[in-house]
């Protein structure tokens, strides 16, 4: 069974980084993530001798109050990837409408699988960092993603698990 475990640290110095349980509540639960064109798209456009738009690596907050994982919008144009249709979203502003699109997520440096998407929502993720060193988010990891997993979130240990 793949497995994530994922603790935040801290450097003190002199000395090795110490684990910093607060870190946890502070940046919440953030992977490495990267975002592909989807696996049939790359395909179609090797076949037609086309390049594959480089993959975007950054990271990723898991978000158990949205059903629907989302990619941010910038993200999704560099890759070139096309809309595929429209999702009617509440958001903390109110309803709004938010374009779809096909798009293949993978974990580095973990061994949990990729995750290939025929709708994630585009995002304005712009501005949105990992509160505790300022890395910005690239996606948000919804429930549609979750289902897959079993998330274990310890907080009193500043750490969280996910397991596929």
């Amino acid at each position: 069974m793949p497995v994530l475990n994922s603790f935040n640290f801290r450097q003190r110095s002199p000395g090795p980084p110490q684990v910093f349980p607060a870190g946890l509540r502070i940046a919440g639960p953030v992977l490495q993530a990267q975002v592909e064109v989807p696996t049939i798209l790359a395909t179609q456009l090797q076949q037609s001798g086309q390049a594959i738009p480089q993959p975007v690596a950054g990271f990723a907050l898991i978000d158990t109050g949205a059903s629907i994982s989302a990619v941010d919008i910038e993200v999704v144009r560099q890759l070139g990837v096309q809309p595929v249709g429209v999702a009617n979203v509440g958001t903390a502003g109110g309803p709004q409408q938010q374009e779809t699109y096909p798009a293949r997520f993978t974990f580095p440096g973990s061994n949990l699988p990729g995750i290939e998407f025929n709708e994630l929502l585009g995002a304005n993720l712009t501005g949105q960092v990992v509160p505790v060193d300022g890395r910005p988010l690239i996606a948000l990891v919804g429930r549609d993603i979750l289902e897959r997993f079993i998330l274990v979130y310890n907080g009193p240990a500043g750490m969280f698990t996910l397991a596929f």
